[in-house]
């Protein structure tokens, strides 16, 4: 869609109110999002949570992560001038967010086999639904494939699995 390219350096020089803008730009448009909607709703909150659910860029070895109930995205994720595209890793990282602040008990960390956690799994169905509804099923299928590859799922029966798992609420 965009052409234009900018380096890490670029984005992380822009003043603090460009990322405030974008950030609050995809929280509205998430907070219209039937997925994110549905996430909100199951644990009992409005949507209008999402305003206050804190939320930046950062340097990170990963496109987004959700520490402590605080959402970090990549820089790189800005690069390409196209940060709508990643409004899914938002719908991944809030379902975080939610598992963090609004359960009974704590989430357990990523462990060794990350697709078998029980609240990535979760993270990735709702990632992978938005993005089914936003870019087609053909574009979810074709991140989820990207995903168990670089995963290193080979085995064909085990790719199955976890492709029909993350692919279940698409």
């Amino acid at each position: 869609m965009f052409s234009k390219k900018y380096s890490v350096e670029q984005i992380k020089s822009l003043p603090p109110e460009f990322f405030l803008l974008v950030i609050n730009r995809a929280k509205k448009y998430l907070k219209n999002n039937e997925v994110m909607q549905r996430i909100c709703k199951e644990h009992k909150q409005s949507v209008e949570i999402i305003d206050l659910i804190p939320t930046m860029f950062a340097d990170l070895d990963v496109s987004a992560k959700t520490d402590h109930g605080i959402v970090l995205l990549n820089y790189k994720l800005l690069c390409d001038g196209d940060f709508f595209k990643d409004y899914m890793y938002l719908i991944h990282e809030y379902s975080h967010y939610f598992q963090q602040c609004w359960r009974d008990k704590p989430t357990y960390g990523s462990n060794k086999n990350y697709l078998d956690n029980e609240f990535e799994q979760e993270g990735f169905q709702n990632q992978v639904e938005f993005m089914s509804e936003e870019f087609g099923e053909e574009q979810a299928e074709k991140y989820v494939d990207h995903l168990l590859n670089h995963h290193k799922i080979h085995d064909k029966q085990e790719k199955k699995l976890k492709k029909d798992e993350l692919m279940m609420k698409a």
